[in-house]
């Protein structure tokens, strides 16, 4: 039975605004915007709820993306909360390559028709010549699974990116690489994934929670 096994708990966040707005940024890393710290704030302030009024431990340990829009937030946490935090460069979004620190719209300026076939086609080779996306999958998914196996039974925060969520959140619903954009991770984005080690059997992921998000 699932009640009867050790569970490890997983609250995925994604970072606020940063300061270049609507720029795509992977490797580039601003800082949060005044409007992204407040989006991470509100809903930390949700997720802890009565427990930070009870002084209840929600987590017990803070992972971050490297990344400063998410590294900064999560040492904030991690001293708030008295919890420990690891940084994780496996868990940092994907390389955008030429289309680092440009809008959408500038990208479709620049390059026509690439950013709509990048969507409908990660897997084809990346159009802006930064990080493939199943690299980057992989990647992600290595990093994923050596969190679960090193604070197994733990209740982990992790501070990450809209791409490493998409991943993530794909493997756990079985989704391939078409289904990614079927979901929306917006800033500040919440998911709860459960997962339960079955003695003798794969572990079972269960998606808990998704987007709710206090922006």
């Amino acid at each position: 039975m699932i009640n009867d096994t050790i569970s490890t708990r997983i609250n995925l966040l994604r970072h606020g605004e940063h300061a270049l707005g609507q720029a795509i940024c992977g490797v580039k890393d601003p800082e949060l915007s005044e409007k992204g710290w407040s989006q991470l704030t509100n809903q930390m302030d949700s997720l802890l709820g009565r427990d930070k009024l009870n002084q209840v431990r929600q987590w017990d340990i803070c992972v971050s993306s490297p990344r400063i829009r998410c590294a900064a937030f999560g040492s904030h946490v991690s001293q708030q909360l008295n919890i420990e935090l690891v940084i994780k460069d496996a868990l940092s979004e994907i390389d955008f390559g030429e289309w680092e620190g440009l809008t959408g719209a500038q990208v479709e300026a620049s390059y026509p028709g690439q950013w709509q076939q990048w969507l409908d086609n990660p897997d084809d080779p990346a159009p802006h010549g930064g990080e493939a996306y199943g690299l980057f999958q992989q990647r992600i998914l290595d990093g994923w699974s050596q969190l679960i196996s090193q604070y197994q039974g733990k209740r982990i925060l992790l501070l990450s990116h809209s791409g490493v969520m998409r991943a993530i959140l794909a493997s756990v619903l079985g989704l391939d690489s078409t289904g990614l954009f079927r979901f929306n991770v917006p800033h500040a984005c919440h998911s709860q994934v459960s997962v339960y080690h079955l003695s003798g059997k794969p572990d079972w992921f269960q998606l808990d929670q998704h987007n709710s998000d206090c922006s």
